[in-house]
């Protein structure tokens, strides 16, 4: 049996998490599912034990920057050996500023802009769950 790697999104848009969720699945050694509450993923974290956790960074109309990076937090202490990877608005300078500071300080493993492509995007998670 295929040792699945599992991947947890954690978006706001509950279509674009299923489009991912189909491309992710479609990835050799990878299953995924979406979150639609940021308040919940702590609890999600600690049920399903994913290997890597898609964040999204809302745009600025949404959750801020830094309170997505507590709900990281949260999964890190939920599971520890979860990776985490933020889905950030390229042009949105304090979200990116919150990725590039997190990434630096090894809070996250690492950051995608919106504007990457889903295959970038699955290449990218792939590579965070080496079979």
């Amino acid at each position: 049996m295929e040792n699945k790697k599992i991947v947890m999104l954690v978006l706001g848009r509950k279509v674009i998490a299923d489009l991912l969720i189909k491309s992710i699945g479609k990835q050799a050694n990878m299953d995924a599912f979406g979150v639609y509450d940021y308040k919940n993923a702590e609890t999600v974290a600690l049920s399903r034990k994913p290997h890597l956790a898609l964040v999204e960074i809302p745009e600025k109309h949404g959750f801020p920057a830094m309170d997505t990076l507590n709900v990281c937090g949260e999964i890190k202490k939920a599971n520890p050996d979860c990776k985490i990877v933020l889905l950030c608005p390229e042009h949105d300078k304090e979200s990116v500023d919150v990725c590039i500071n997190a990434k630096q300080r090894s809070e996250i493993e690492d950051f995608l802009f919106y504007d990457s492509s889903v295959d970038y995007l699955a290449s990218k998670l792939k590579s965070l769950c080496p079979a």
